[in-house]
């Protein structure tokens, strides 16, 4: 593959020539940078002929993505912003030579992450999801005391696990699991989602009695959930 910096109508674009048939453009978050990746041989104007044609496509995705704040997927990577509890964090590897285990620095809120040499992405998010894992076990009990006080149920047993889904509850066996990620939303997130999985304890579906039991029990439920998806 052959990599080159180019400018086409006032926009800069990242060629890459590969051994493929047709041409592909990508706009890629979070800086809205345009890679272009064409065949070896395809001429150089067919390619201006397209930027040209796809010039207001390109533009307006740029906007979306910068307005929005976009973020392309995660690296684990130092100076990579993540979060926990609602809180923007810049992480920071280090060797494990330096550092024992993660250290999160809440007054410059910096999350020092120690790993071994040529780390993978894989093992540095394992890493990362263990402080989540272990956040949001400190996390759980005074919480659930409190929602199981609003609600007037109690769950067997709480666990935390990395899944799809925010929690989940067994209705046979009274088990709720929430998501390890919950550690890096704001703390009323995890507060709702122990309410909505709580409430499955006396409504199992999300049928209009287990809304009106949210309405009940956690009135701003609707304005939550959206904080906790975006």
């Amino acid at each position: 593959m052959r990599k080159k910096e180019i400018e086409i109508e006032g926009i800069t674009i990242q060629l890459h020539r590969k051994n493929i048939k047709n041409m592909y453009l990508r706009v890629l978050p979070p800086q809205g940078e345009v890679v272009i990746s064409a065949p070896y041989l395809l001429p150089y104007e067919e390619i201006i002929n397209f930027v040209k044609y796809r010039k207001e496509w390109i533009l307006k995705k740029q906007e979306l993505i910068l307005n929005n704040n976009i973020q392309g997927p995660l690296k684990y990577k130092t100076c990579e912003k993540h979060y926990l509890w609602g809180a923007e964090y810049e992480l920071q590897l280090v060797s494990k030579d330096e550092l024992k285990k993660i250290h999160v620095d809440y007054n410059e809120n910096i999350i020092y992450l120690p790993v071994p040499k040529r780390s993978k992405k894989e093992t540095r998010e394992k890493l990362l999801n263990e402080l989540y894992r272990s956040e949001l076990k400190k996390a759980i009990p005074p919480v659930l005391k409190k929602c199981s006080a609003i609600v007037g149920k109690t769950p067997s047993e709480v666990k935390v696990r990395n899944m799809k889904n925010w929690g989940n509850c067994r209705y046979q066996d009274k088990r709720i699991t929430l998501n390890l990620k919950l550690a890096k939303k704001d703390p009323i997130c995890l507060e709702y989602v122990m309410i909505h999985e709580l409430c499955h304890l006396i409504e199992f579906n999300h049928g209009k009695n287990f809304k009106k039991l949210m309405d009940k029990f956690c009135p701003n439920w609707k304005k939550i959930k959206k904080i906790l998806n975006e």
